[in-house]
């Protein structure tokens, strides 16, 4: 499918560029573009990029508003497929509210300049009082050697510190997900860990605790999805805090029945269940990701389908995800539709957020929310 916007290719020259996007906070719904980018339900849609090999992976795309109020997308690019030495992190950026997009730079903190084989995947971009946390994870190619990162950025990801590792024991294969802002102001983020040391074998999930604005972590839990030592399965998860100040979270399972699993921690992180317990939303094996919409109205970027990651759909929950009155289909192009991700409008008009196309186009939708009833 071509969405509305000029096609953008990576540079031909892959140097390294300290330069970053912005994930900007709007303080205001965006003026629908092109008519030709609206369809009737008021969704706005746009290409950001399309690759071309040797050069056309896309993947993990995620969006971000900036402090200084443009857009950020970052994504994993680099080769054909992943994994890959040639996988990078890229970021673009839109300073009118995704109707165009800059070209695609490539961010790597030197890692390329020390070692051109190692790959880097960007798994989180956090935003917090004016700072840019970049989270990532650097392996060996083919998802060996793997070891987890933090950089920030104060000037909405245009130059960037020095990289730091995650705490341990997470400094090694983990990938860190989407972060949350307590009501009582820690940030708390999600993890994925493979006990197994090698990427997808034997993984735990819990949650990094903050309540000094990120200085400090702590990790709470280590949540199995089987006691099968040997299962090997993508655990990527998100969270969200409930109106009981119960935090949720919710975790992919490949082959282990076709559906998302849960867990809940009642004493807002601090503790977890052993193992996660089977819920009744429909998955294929893919990235969901939680947005709260106040109290226990929470709504879901997934695919709701056990056997195919299409369509990409939005349902919203009204009871702390214990049912979905609200589903409805976004997008069902031909293909698979991966890794939507992004934020809510601070009005809760529209849910913005990048996804990827068949893994070699990144597209920007605004999805427009329903009234909250």
């Amino acid at each position: 499918m071509r969405y509305p916007q000029k096609i953008k290719r990576f540079p031909c020259a892959l140097a390294v560029y300290l330069l970053a996007a912005t994930c900007m906070l709007a303080d205001e719904p965006p003026t629908p573009p092109e008519s030709s980018s609206e369809n009737q339900t008021g969704d706005v849609i746009h290409t950001i990029f399309e690759g071309r090999s040797p050069d056309k992976l896309v993947c993990d795309t995620t969006l971000r508003a900036m402090p200084d109020r443009s857009w950020v997308m970052v994504m994993l690019g680099g080769g054909d497929k992943e994994p890959s030495p040639r996988n990078r992190i890229f970021l673009s950026r839109s300073q009118d509210q995704g109707r165009t997009w800059s070209e695609m730079r490539p961010i790597d903190f030197g890692v390329k300049r020390t070692d051109p084989d190692r790959a880097l995947v960007p798994t989180e971009l956090m935003v917090h009082k004016g700072r840019c946390t970049l989270f990532f994870t650097t392996h060996d190619g083919r998802f060996g050697d793997a070891r987890t990162w933090q950089a920030h950025s104060d000037d909405s990801c245009r130059t960037w510190s020095p990289m730091t590792p995650v705490p341990d024991p997470l400094h090694k294969a983990c990938f860190v997900r989407n972060h949350i802002v307590t009501r009582d102001g820690r940030i708390m983020l999600p993890f994925q860990f493979y006990v197994g040391q090698r990427f997808p074998h034997n993984p735990r999930n819990g949650v990094l605790i903050s309540d000094d604005d990120g200085e400090t972590w702590s990790v709470h839990g280590w949540i199995r999805l089987t006691d099968d030592d040997n299962y090997r399965g993508w655990a990527e998860n998100n969270i969200v805090e409930l109106s009981d100040g119960r935090i949720s979270m919710l975790i992919r399972a490949d082959k282990l029945g076709g559906v998302l699993y849960r867990a809940d921690s009642p004493d807002g992180g601090k503790t977890w269940p052993e193992f996660a317990t089977k819920t009744d939303i429909p998955n294929p094996g893919s990235k969901a990701t939680l947005y709260p919409l106040g109290g226990d109205r929470v709504a879901i970027l997934h695919n709701p389908d056990p056997k195919q990651r299409n369509p990409l759909s939005l349902w919203i929950s009204e009871d702390g995800m214990k049912t979905w009155p609200y589903r409805r289909v976004l997008v069902d192009t031909p293909g698979r539709l991966n890794y939507p991700d992004g934020f809510v409008s601070p009005d809760k008009r529209f849910l913005h957020f990048a996804f990827d196309d068949n893994r070699h186009r990144a597209v920007y939708v605004g999805a427009r929310l329903p009234e909250s009833k």
